[in-house]
């Protein structure tokens, strides 16, 4: 049986078609399957999605160690701590050796509340993180931090950041940046020192190595773990495109657990197209951690996020 389109059908079928097979064809040219090019497009989805959110890293407008003694926070000019969103001085904060305590300047009426209650003057307690409760005025919130010492963490949803984002830029996902990498183990757990854009340094559990070839060169790569993650394979890496396409203090990488666990020589998946950019790459208010001396390789791998331009 044959089947006749009008003329205004075949170039709607056409159309449509021409919209699906974009996205395809970009990943027939990568080398990838559809599966594998749709997981790409989700994950780059849900990165934008991210920064569009009430956590994003663009609505981060402050990052501030508290010294000493009494320190005003507000939107004031002479205000210690400085949030456009809040009002002048409208708390002051008191650092004493390991206590740090809050005194409100503004009547409660003015909707400065602590986890959605009326703040009141006291000391201020910290869960088992260090994080305080969330303080909120408008559209401005913070939270307190006591690790390395105090910090006021400050965000606002209003930010012109967060509300003029428009979108991330990634390279084409390619299949030869999705490798298959040797998981080598240490014969026990290990800490691995990484310091953050504030010069602080912190041990995190290391259990072994990844070993993968790109260009036909091997390379190496060292993960810290989070076992409570989906993927708890951590590596915070750079490469030579940080010099000019990607951002300069280095990406994030997250990886399944190898596939004989962290204990036994396996195999782990490396996935560089979703190569992500951390919270510094997109506010100065935020503090991130810088890679490890041996997770800076000497190649260009053009894969994944690319610099953020505002």
């Amino acid at each position: 049986m044959m089947i006749v389109f009008k003329r205004r059908s075949v170039a709607l079928l056409v159309g449509l078609f021409g919209m699906v097979a974009g996205p395809l064809a970009a990943a027939a040219q990568g080398g990838l399957t559809a599966p594998q090019m749709r997981e790409e497009e989700l994950f780059r989805q849900h990165q934008a999605e991210l920064l569009r959110g009430p956590g994003s890293a663009l609505g981060m407008v402050a990052l501030n160690k508290i010294a000493p003694g009494d320190t005003t926070v507000g939107s004031a000019p002479d205000d210690g701590i400085q949030m456009a969103g809040l009002s002048p001085h409208l708390l002051t904060l008191h650092a004493e050796g390991d206590v740090l305590s809050l005194r409100p300047t503004l009547p409660l009426r003015e909707a400065f509340k602590a986890d959605g209650k009326p703040v009141q003057a006291g000391i201020v307690r910290f869960d088992a993180d260090g994080t305080s409760p969330k303080y909120t005025q408008g559209t401005a919130n913070f939270v307190l931090r006591h690790k390395f010492g105090f910090f006021l963490v400050g965000r606002d949803t209003a930010a012109p950041a967060l509300v003029g984002f428009h979108g991330l830029s990634w390279y084409l996902p390619q299949a030869r940046y999705r490798v298959l990498a040797k998981w080598i183990p240490y014969p026990a757990p290990r800490p691995l020192s990484i310091a953050n854009v504030l010069g602080q340094v912190e041990d995190m559990p290391s259990y072994g190595v990844v070993e993968f070839s790109l260009g036909g060169k091997p390379y190496r790569l060292e993960p810290v773990v989070h076992v409570e993650r989906e993927k708890p394979l951590f590596f915070i890496f750079r490469d030579l495109t940080s010099r000019t396409e990607t951002y300069q203090g280095g990406r994030f990488l997250d990886a399944g657990m190898p596939d004989h666990g962290l204990s036994q020589p396996g195999t782990v998946v490396l996935d560089f197209n979703q190569a992500r950019n951390p919270l510094c790459a997109f506010s100065e208010h935020t503090s991130c951690p810088l890679p490890p001396e041996q997770n800076r390789l000497p190649v260009s791998i053009a894969a994944g996020e690319r610099r953020y331009h505002p």
